[in-house]
C-alpha cells in the first residue's frame, strides 16, 4: 500500500481498488392547474401545481476509483491495458452504467386529477355532503330538515359557479432530476439526508430546492441499504509487500427503495467497498476480464476527489407534449364534477324524501 514516505522507482504502478456509486434518475412531472373561458386560457390560482412521480425511476450502479487508499505494483507487471485509465479528458469507461434497473411506480397509473384543481372550499362543501348523506336519520324535525335542504342547495349553487363558468385542466411539465450518491456515506444536503439505524443505512431524496417557486413537492424516496460490518484490513493491506496484486470481491446486500410509503423495489446488490481485500498473482490477472478485477492507475497526481466527487446531481427540464393529457384531464375533472352534481342531487332528494315523513 502507498504512504507518503515511500519511493517509487520509475517502473512501479500505483493503482486504486474501485467503489460503487449509484445514480438516481428520477423525472418528476409539474402538474400546474389550469382553466379556459372562451378565449380566455390561464392558471387557476386557487390551487397550488402539484409535483408528483408518476414515470419510472432509473437506478444505475457506477464503478469509480476508491481513493481512501493506494497500491503499489512493483516493477511494470502489467500493461496499461490492464487499467482504467483516470485522465481528466479520458473517455472512462468505469463511469458507463454496469447495472440499471427501471422502478415503476404501480399507483402512478390512475389519476384523479380533480384533486389538483378543486379548492379547498369545494372540499369542504363536498366532505359535507357526504357527511349530512350519511346521518340523514339523524334529522328528527321539518326545521333542521329545512336547514339541511337550504344548505344543500346553497352548495349546489356554489359547485356550478366553481365548475360551469370556466374549464379546468391540467397542464405537465417534465423535469429529471439525476443525483449520484455512495450508498454507505451519510449526507446533509439540499434535498438529500442520510440517517443510521441499527444495520441500516437510510437515504432520503426529497429536492424540493428545485422547485422553489414552482410548486408543492410530495413525494419522497427513501433508499435503505444493509450496513456491512467494518472489516479490518489486517496484515494483508500493509505497507509491508505481499506478493500478488491486491483486490477486493463482491457480494451481495440488500438494497430497497420506497416511495412515501409505498415499497418499489427489493432486491440485492453487490458493492465493490463492502467486501474483503484479496490478493491474485499476476498471471491468473492477466487471464481475468477486466470487469471482474477492475483496477484504476492515475497517469499523474491529480485530485481524484474533484474529478469523481461522491455526490452529484444534476436538473434538466424535459421535452414534454402536455397537449394529450390537458385533454384527458379536462374530461376526467368535469366527469369528476358531474358525479358529485348527481351526488348532491341525490342528497337533495332524500332529504325532501325524509322531511315528509316527519
Amino acid at each position: 500500500m502507498y504512504h507518503d514516505n515511500l519511493v517509487l522507482e520509475q517502473n512501479d504502478t500505483r493503482y486504486y481498488l474501485p467503489k460503487d456509486l449509484l445514480k438516481f434518475e428520477i423525472i418528476y412531472t409539474l402538474n400546474e392547474p389550469r382553466y379556459q373561458k372562451g378565449d380566455i386560457d390561464r392558471v387557476l390560482k386557487m390551487q397550488p401545481t402539484k409535483i408528483t412521480i408518476e414515470d419510472p425511476i432509473v437506478i444505475t450502479k457506477l464503478s469509480v476509483p476508491d481513493t481512501s487508499k493506494m497500491f503499489v505494483i512493483t516493477g511494470k507487471q502489467l500493461s496499461d491495458a490492464r487499467f482504467v485509465s483516470m485522465e481528466l479528458d479520458s473517455e472512462n469507461s468505469a463511469l458507463e452504467k454496469t447495472t440499471s434497473t427501471s422502478v415503476n411506480n404501480k399507483d402512478s397509473k390512475t389519476h384523479d386529477y380533480s384533486s389538483f384543481t378543486t379548492s379547498h372550499m369545494e372540499t369542504k362543501m363536498y366532505d359535507a355532503v357526504i357527511e349530512l348523506k350519511n346521518s340523514i336519520p339523524e334529522i328528527v324535525s321539518k326545521k333542521e330538515a329545512e336547514r339541511s335542504l337550504n344548505t344543500m342547495s346553497f352548495y349546489k349553487s356554489q359547485f356550478k359557479i366553481l365548475n360551469e363558468d370556466f374549464q379546468p385542466y391540467i397542464k405537465q411539465y417534465k423535469v429529471k432530476y439525476t443525483v449520484v450518491i455512495d450508498p454507505l456515506q451519510l449526507y446533509y444536503k439540499d434535498g438529500n439526508w442520510s440517517s443510521i439505524e441499527g444495520d441500516n443505512v437510510y437515504h432520503s431524496i426529497f429536492p424540493e430546492h428545485i422547485f422553489v417557486d414552482k410548486g408543492d413537492l410530495n413525494d419522497i424516496i427513501t433508499v435503505k441499504v444493509t450496513q456491512p460490518k467494518a472489516v479490518l484490513l489486517g496484515e494483508l493491506v500493509s505497507e509491508e509487500p505481499v506478493e500478488g496484486i491486491i483486490y477486493r470481491n463482491t457480494s451481495p446486500l440488500n438494497i430497497e427503495v420506497a416511495l412515501n410509503d409505498s415499497t418499489l423495489l427489493t432486491d440485492t446488490l453487490a458493492l465493490t467497498q463492502l467486501e474483503t481485500f484479496k490478493t491474485i498473482s499476476v498471471k491468473d490477472f492477466e487471464a481475468a476480464s477486466l470487469e471482474s478485477v477492475l483496477l484504476f492507475k492515475p497517469k499523474a497526481f491529480i485530485n481524484i476527489t474533484d474529478t469523481i466527487p461522491d455526490f452529484l446531481e444534476s436538473v434538466e427540464l424535459l421535452d414534454f407534449d402536455s397537449d394529450k393529457i390537458s385533454e384527458v384531464s379536462q374530461i376526467a375533472i368535469k366527469n369528476k364534477y358531474e358525479e358529485k352534481l348527481k351526488s348532491i342531487d341525490s342528497l337533495i332528494e332524500s332529504l325532501k324524501a325524509h322531511k315528509s315523513t316527519l
